[in-house]
Protein backbone atom coordinates (compact mmCIF):
# COMPACT_ATOMS: atom_id res chain seq x y z
CA UNK A 1 0.00 0.00 0.00
CA UNK A 2 1.35 3.46 -0.89
CA UNK A 3 0.83 5.92 1.95
CA UNK A 4 3.61 8.42 1.35
CA UNK A 5 2.53 11.06 -1.16
CA UNK A 6 4.45 11.44 -4.42
CA UNK A 7 7.80 12.80 -3.25
CA UNK A 8 10.29 14.86 -5.22
CA UNK A 9 13.93 14.86 -4.11
CA UNK A 10 16.15 17.93 -3.77
CA UNK A 11 19.50 16.53 -2.75
CA UNK A 12 22.11 17.63 -2.12
CA UNK A 13 20.63 21.08 -1.63
CA UNK A 14 23.06 23.94 -1.13
CA UNK A 15 21.41 26.63 1.00
CA UNK A 16 22.55 29.03 3.69
CA UNK A 17 19.28 29.87 5.46
CA UNK A 18 15.72 28.73 6.08
CA UNK A 19 14.62 31.41 3.62
CA UNK A 20 16.76 29.95 0.84
CA UNK A 21 15.53 26.41 1.67
CA UNK A 22 11.92 27.61 1.37
CA UNK A 23 12.76 29.34 -1.93
CA UNK A 24 14.17 26.12 -3.42
CA UNK A 25 11.25 24.04 -2.14
CA UNK A 26 8.77 26.64 -3.41
CA UNK A 27 10.39 26.66 -6.86
CA UNK A 28 9.92 22.88 -7.02
CA UNK A 29 6.35 23.16 -5.71
CA UNK A 30 5.54 25.92 -8.20
CA UNK A 31 6.75 23.78 -11.08
CA UNK A 32 4.51 20.92 -9.96
CA UNK A 33 1.40 22.97 -9.14
CA UNK A 34 1.57 25.89 -11.54
CA UNK A 35 1.22 28.19 -8.52
CA UNK A 36 3.64 31.02 -7.90
CA UNK A 37 6.66 30.30 -5.76
CA UNK A 38 5.84 33.40 -3.70
CA UNK A 39 2.36 32.05 -2.87
CA UNK A 40 3.90 28.77 -1.75
CA UNK A 41 6.50 30.55 0.39
CA UNK A 42 3.71 32.62 1.98
CA UNK A 43 1.79 29.43 2.78
CA UNK A 44 4.85 27.77 4.33
CA UNK A 45 5.72 30.88 6.36
CA UNK A 46 2.11 31.27 7.52
CA UNK A 47 2.23 27.73 8.94
CA UNK A 48 5.60 28.43 10.57
CA UNK A 49 4.05 31.40 12.43
CA UNK A 50 2.09 28.87 14.52
CA UNK A 51 5.31 27.28 15.72
CA UNK A 52 8.39 25.58 14.46
CA UNK A 53 8.11 22.46 12.33
CA UNK A 54 11.46 21.21 13.64
CA UNK A 55 10.63 18.12 15.67
CA UNK A 56 13.94 16.28 16.01
CA UNK A 57 17.59 17.23 15.91
CA UNK A 58 18.33 18.24 12.33
CA UNK A 59 14.87 17.44 10.92
CA UNK A 60 11.79 19.51 10.07
CA UNK A 61 8.48 18.78 8.39
CA UNK A 62 7.32 22.10 6.96
CA UNK A 63 3.81 21.77 5.59
CA UNK A 64 1.04 23.91 4.18
CA UNK A 65 -2.36 23.63 2.56
CA UNK A 66 -2.08 24.70 -1.07
CA UNK A 67 -5.30 25.85 -2.72
CA UNK A 68 -6.30 24.16 -5.94
CA UNK A 69 -4.04 21.11 -5.89
CA UNK A 70 -5.76 17.78 -6.42
CA UNK A 71 -3.64 15.58 -4.19
CA UNK A 72 -0.90 15.84 -1.59
CA UNK A 73 2.75 15.72 -2.59
CA UNK A 74 6.04 16.14 -0.79
CA UNK A 75 9.55 17.42 -1.34
CA UNK A 76 12.42 15.77 0.51
CA UNK A 77 15.36 18.14 0.86
CA UNK A 78 18.69 16.89 2.16
CA UNK A 79 20.94 19.86 2.68
CA UNK A 80 24.67 19.91 2.13
CA UNK A 81 25.09 21.43 5.60
CA UNK A 82 22.69 22.39 8.39
CA UNK A 83 21.01 25.81 8.39
CA UNK A 84 19.24 27.70 11.21
CA UNK A 85 15.54 26.84 10.99
CA UNK A 86 13.92 28.31 14.06
CA UNK A 87 11.11 30.72 14.65
CA UNK A 88 11.73 34.07 16.29
CA UNK A 89 10.78 32.89 19.77
CA UNK A 90 12.75 29.62 19.76
CA UNK A 91 16.33 28.63 20.49
CA UNK A 92 18.52 28.02 17.46
CA UNK A 93 17.69 24.76 15.74
CA UNK A 94 19.83 23.55 12.85
CA UNK A 95 18.18 21.49 10.11
CA UNK A 96 19.73 19.47 7.30
CA UNK A 97 16.70 17.34 6.36
CA UNK A 98 13.34 18.89 5.50
CA UNK A 99 10.41 16.75 4.44
CA UNK A 100 7.95 19.32 3.12
CA UNK A 101 4.34 18.25 2.74
CA UNK A 102 2.01 20.12 0.40
CA UNK A 103 -1.57 19.38 1.40
CA UNK A 104 -4.62 19.51 -0.83
CA UNK A 105 -7.72 21.25 0.51
CA UNK A 106 -9.54 18.04 -0.40
CA UNK A 107 -7.43 15.94 1.98
CA UNK A 108 -9.02 14.35 4.99
CA UNK A 109 -7.83 16.35 8.01
CA UNK A 110 -7.55 13.34 10.33
CA UNK A 111 -5.59 11.28 7.79
CA UNK A 112 -3.20 14.17 7.15
CA UNK A 113 -2.68 14.72 10.87
CA UNK A 114 -1.97 10.99 11.31
CA UNK A 115 0.51 11.05 8.41
CA UNK A 116 2.38 13.97 10.00
CA UNK A 117 2.44 12.22 13.38
CA UNK A 118 3.64 8.93 11.88
CA UNK A 119 6.33 10.71 9.84
CA UNK A 120 7.66 12.35 13.00
CA UNK A 121 7.91 8.91 14.58
CA UNK A 122 9.75 7.42 11.62
CA UNK A 123 11.98 10.43 10.95
CA UNK A 124 13.08 10.47 14.59
CA UNK A 125 15.14 7.33 14.02
CA UNK A 126 18.81 8.34 14.05
CA UNK A 127 19.94 5.38 11.92
CA UNK A 128 17.44 6.26 9.20
CA UNK A 129 18.52 9.91 9.27
CA UNK A 130 22.18 8.94 9.06
CA UNK A 131 21.39 6.71 6.08
CA UNK A 132 19.67 9.63 4.33
CA UNK A 133 22.62 11.90 5.04
CA UNK A 134 25.13 9.35 3.77
CA UNK A 135 23.34 8.87 0.43
CA UNK A 136 22.40 12.51 -0.23
CA UNK A 137 24.33 12.39 -3.53
CA UNK A 138 22.63 9.19 -4.73
CA UNK A 139 18.99 9.72 -5.70
CA UNK A 140 18.38 6.03 -6.38
CA UNK A 141 19.35 5.14 -2.82
CA UNK A 142 17.20 7.96 -1.46
CA UNK A 143 14.27 6.49 -3.40
CA UNK A 144 14.96 3.11 -1.77
CA UNK A 145 14.82 4.76 1.64
CA UNK A 146 11.57 6.55 0.73
CA UNK A 147 10.11 3.17 -0.22
CA UNK A 148 11.19 1.82 3.16
CA UNK A 149 9.57 4.81 4.90
CA UNK A 150 6.37 4.04 3.02
CA UNK A 151 6.53 0.42 4.20
CA UNK A 152 7.02 1.65 7.77
CA UNK A 153 3.99 3.94 7.44
CA UNK A 154 1.97 0.96 6.24
CA UNK A 155 3.14 -1.11 9.21
CA UNK A 156 2.22 1.69 11.62
CA UNK A 157 -1.23 1.94 10.01
CA UNK A 158 -1.75 -1.79 10.50
CA UNK A 159 -0.22 -1.87 14.00
CA UNK A 160 2.68 -4.05 12.89
CA UNK A 161 5.66 -1.75 13.49
CA UNK A 162 7.40 -2.76 16.67
CA UNK A 163 9.97 -0.97 18.72
CA UNK A 164 12.70 -0.14 17.89
CA UNK A 165 11.78 1.33 14.51
CA UNK A 166 13.10 -0.71 11.60
CA UNK A 167 15.44 1.35 9.43
CA UNK A 168 16.36 1.45 5.77
CA UNK A 169 20.08 1.62 6.41
CA UNK A 170 20.77 -1.98 5.43
CA UNK A 171 18.60 -1.66 2.33
CA UNK A 172 20.87 0.94 0.73
CA UNK A 173 24.23 -0.66 1.33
Amino acid sequence: MIILPDTKILSPLFCYSKKSVFEEIADCGAFITGKSAQDIIRSLNKREEWGTTVFFQGVAIPHAVIEGIEKNFAVLSILDKPVPFNSVDADEQLVDIAFTLFISEKSDYDETEKLLKDLTTILSDQDLLNALRMVRNEKHKIEVILNQIDLMLDKIEHGMLGDPIETAENQVQ
